[in-house]
C-alpha cells in the first residue's frame, strides 16, 4: 500500500525524492518522510499528513549542502496510527541504519519480543521498525551488510519491499523484495529505486523489476543483484513505458473528473485494438488457449477485490449469457479461506488494476496450485499478476489512474470481460446473429458513454439536493446489481456517507426496514428482462416514504411518474447497460463529495494499490 523511492547519483537527492513521492502518493498518504546521507550522518525528516507537510519541514531544515543518496516513503497505515513517530523511514537504536517498507510483517510481535529481550528499545508501534532493528542486530553479529540483510529477511514472515541505507555506506542503497513490488531505475552514473515504474518514468528510460526473494545493491555506478541465498544474478533492463503528462489535470478540478471524462476514449481504444469491426472476430492474440481447452472448461472462477470484483460480477453475466459456461465470482480475500474446488479443466480469471493487489495475488497462487489455468486482467504489464499470467494476459490499457477511486479502470475491466466472452464464443464456433448484433452494439458504446458524460452538469443539479442525507440505498437486478454495489462503494469512498447496494429483490427480505424519508433509494431501471421487477421493488420502497432516484433511459415516461428524480442515460440494450448506468452513479458520488468538501482524489483511510492482505 505504501510507496518507496530511492536515489543515488550526482544530483541533489531531495527534489528527486519529493517528485517520486508525489508520483507514489496514490499508494498512501497518511504520512511521509525521507532519509538522506548528510556528511557523516544519516538524517531523517518525516511527518504525519500529506507530502505537503514534509515539504514544509524540508524547506525549514535544508542547509544548502548537496545530498546525493537517500530514500523516501509515503505511508498507508497498517500497524500503528498515522503519527510522526510511526512515519517512515525508521532508524535502528544507534541511528546507523534507516529503512522504508511497503508490505506487512506477520510475525513482527514475535521478532519484536526477541529483540526487546536483547535490550533493544523501540520508538514506534509499527511492524516496520522490527526490520531495521533486526538488520542492525544481525549486522553486529556478521559485520557484513549483505549477510545481515539476508540473515534478517529469513526471519521475517510476510510481504515486503525494502529500501535500506547505512551510515557507513554513504553511496549505497539496498533494496529487498518479497511479494511487494520493487523496481530499479537504470540511469547514467545514477540509479533509482521505487515501488512502481510510473514513478521512475520521469527520470529513466530503462528499469529492472526485482523478483521475489531478490536483493539489490545500488551505487551510482553499479547495480548488483543477489538472491536470498547470496548468489549473484543477472537481469536485463527493460524499456520503461513513458506516460506523458500523467500528473496533468488538463483543466479539470480533480483527477477523478478528468478520469471520468476519459472513459469513452478508454473503451474506444480497447475496441479498436481487439474488435475493429463487428464483421470480424475478436482478436485477442495475447491469449494462447486451445479450442480443446475452451471447449472443455468445467468452471470459470473470477477472483478480484473491490471495484474489480464488481467488474467480475458484470463479466459473469456476460460470459454465461454468451458462452453458456458456468462462472463464479469470489472475493479474493474470501477465496483464501475456502477449499479450492478447481481442476485442470478450470479457468481462473484474476482481475487487478495494479496487478499487485495482495489478496488477489495470494488467491491466484492458491488457485494455480490446483493445476487450473490463469487468465490475468490488469492495467499494468509490469506487475506480479502479469508475471503469473504469462501466456494468458490481457492489459486493459486504461492509462495511469491517479485518483484513488476507480472509474476508467472499472470501465476498462468490463470492456475486457465483454471482449473475452465474445472471443470464447467465437472460438467455440458460436458466430451467430446474436453475436454479430452484440458486437455491432458494443462498437457504439464509446459514443453513448461520451453522450452520458456530457450530462454531468445536469446530474450535478439533480443530486445535490440529497447531499445532506446520512444513508443511501442502491438497488439493481441481473447485470445491473453489480452497478448498485459499485455505486454504493463510490459514494462511501468519496463522501464518507454510509451506502448499501442490494439486489432489488432482496429489499423485502430485511433491508427495507432501514427506509425512511432520510434514506434515498437509487434504482437502476433500464429496459430488459429485469425492468418490471426493479420497478415493482422501487414502488415498494416508495411506499416507505424513501426519496426515490432512478437511473433510466431517455423517454421512459413510466419512471418519471413514480420517481422524485430521474438521471437519464441514452437508450441502450440491457446487456450493455452497465457501461452507461455506472456513469451517473460516479457523478452522484463525485458531486456530493465535492459539495461536502471531501478530499476527492485522496479520500481518507484509502490507497490506490492495496499491496497488503
Amino acid at each position: 500500500m505504501c510507496g518507496i523511492v530511492g536515489y543515488v547519483g550526482n544530483k541533489d537527492v531531495i527534489p528527486i525524492l519529493l517528485e517520486g513521492l508525489h508520483s507514489l502518493e496514490y499508494r498512501g498518504y497518511d504520512s511521509s518522510g525521507i532519509a538522506i546521507h548528510e556528511g557523516k550522518n544519516l538524517s531523517v525528516i518525516k511527518s504525519a499528513g500529506k507530502i505537503s507537510k514534509l515539504e514544509e519541514l524540508l524547506l525549514k531544515s535544508r542547509n544548502g549542502n548537496g545530498k546525493y543518496c537517500g530514500i523516501g516513503h509515503t505511508r498507508w497505515a497498517t500497524h500503528g496510527e498515522p503519527t510522526d513517530n510511526n512515519a517512515h523511514p525508521h532508524f535502528d537504536s544507534d541511528e546507523k541504519i534507516a529503512v522504508v517498507h511497503n508490505g506487512i510483517i506477520r510475525n513482527y510481535l514475535e521478532v519484536k519480543d526477541s529483540l526487546i529481550k536483547k535490550g533493544i528499545k523501540f520508538a514506534s508501534d509499527t511492524d516496520t521498525e522490527v526490520i531495521v532493528q533486526l538488520v542492525s542486530s544481525c549486522f553486529k553479529e556478521t559485520g557484513s551488510i549483505l549477510s545481515a540483510i539476508r540473515q534478517a529477511v529469513v526471519m521475517l514472515e510476510g510481504s515486503y519491499a525494502l529500501g535500506i541505507i547505512f551510515k557507513d555506506e554513504p553511496g549505497k542503497i539496498y533494496g529487498v523484495r518479497k511479494e511487494s513490488p520493487l523496481v530499479i531505475g537504470v540511469g547514467e552514473t545514477e540509479n533509482y529505486l521505487a515501488s512502481d515504474s510510473p514513478a521512475l518514468s520521469q527520470f529513466v528510460d530503462r528499469i529492472i523489476r526485482l523478483g521475489d526473494g531478490e536483493i539489490v545493491e545500488l551505487s551510482k555506478e553499479k547495480i548488483e543483484l543477489y538472491n536470498f541465498d547470496g548468489k549473484k544474478i543477472n537481469k536485463q533492463a527493460q524499456p520503461v513505458e513513458k506516460s506523458k503528462d500523467i500528473m496533468d489535470k488538463k483543466g479539470y478540478k480533480h483527477y477523478l473528473a478528468k478520469e471520468i471524462s476519459e472513459q469513452a476514449e478508454v473503451v474506444l481504444h480497447l475496441l479498436n485494438d481487439y474488435l475493429p469491426s463487428p464483421k470480424k472476430s475478436v482478436k485477442l492474440d495475447c491469449l494462447n488457449f486451445s479450442k480443446d481447452f475452451l471447449d472443455n472448461i468445467d468452471r470459470i472462477l473470477i477472483l478480484a477485490c473491490g471495484t474489480a470484483y464488481h467488474a467480475g460480477l458484470v463479466g459473469k453475466h456476460v460470459i454465461e449469457n454468451i458462452t453458456a459456461k458456468p462462472v463464479e465470482v469470489q472475493l479474493a480475500s474470501e477465496f483464501l479461506n475456502t477449499k479450492a474446488l478447481l481442476t485442470k479443466k478450470s479457468l481462473v480469471i484474476g482481475i487487478s488494476q495494479s496487478g499487485e493487489t495482495a489478496d488477489t495475488i495470494a488467491a491466484v497462487k492458491k488457485a494455480l496450485d490446483t493445476g487450473a489455468t490463469l487468465l490475468g486482467i490488469t492495467n499494468r504489464p509490469d506487475s506480479a499478476l502479469a508475471d503469473l499470467a504469462k501466456d494468458h494476459l490481457i492489459i486493459s490499457h486504461a492509462g495511469l489512474e491517479v485518483s484513488v477511486c476507480a472509474t476508467k479502470t472499472f470501465i476498462a475491466q468490463m470492456t475486457v470481460l465483454y471482449l473475452f466472452a465474445l472471443y470464447v464464443a467465437e472460438s467455440l464456433g458460436k458466430e451467430d446473429k446474436k453475436i454479430f448484433l452484440l458486437k455491432q452494439e458494443l462498437r457504439m458504446v464509446p459514443q453513448l458513454i461520451d453522450q452520458t458524460i456530457t450530462r454531468g452538469e445536469r446530474y450535478q443539479e439533480q443530486v445535490l439536493k440529497y447531499a445532506d442525507k446520512p444513508d443511501f440505498v442502491f438497488i439493481g437486478r441481473g447485470i445491473n446489481y453489480p452497478i448498485a454495489l459499485e455505486a454504493a462503494l463510490k459514494l462511501k469512498e468519496l463522501s464518507y456517507i454510509h451506502a448499501s447496494g442490494y439486489a432489488a429483490g432482496e429489499m423485502k427480505h430485511g433491508p427495507i426496514a432501514v427506509l425512511d424519508p432520510d434514506v434515498p433509494v437509487v434504482s437502476i431501471v433500464v429496459p430488459g428482462d429485469a425492468y418490471d421487477r426493479v420497478f415493482q421493488n422501487s414502488i415498494e420502497a416508495k411506499a416507505r416514504q424513501a426519496p426515490m432516484i432512478a437511473v433510466a433511459v431517455d423517454g421512459d415516461k413510466k419512471v418519471e411518474s413514480v420517481f422524485n428524480t430521474v438521471l437519464h442515460i441514452p437508450p441502450i440494450i440491457e446487456i450493455l447497460s452497465p457501461f452507461l448506468t455506472v456513469i451517473p452513479m460516479q457523478f452522484l458520488a463525485y458531486y456530493i463529495a465535492e459539495h461536502l468538501g471531501c478530499d476527492i482524489d485522496q479520500p481518507r483511510n484509502l490507497a490506490k494499490s492495496v499491496t497488503v492482505e
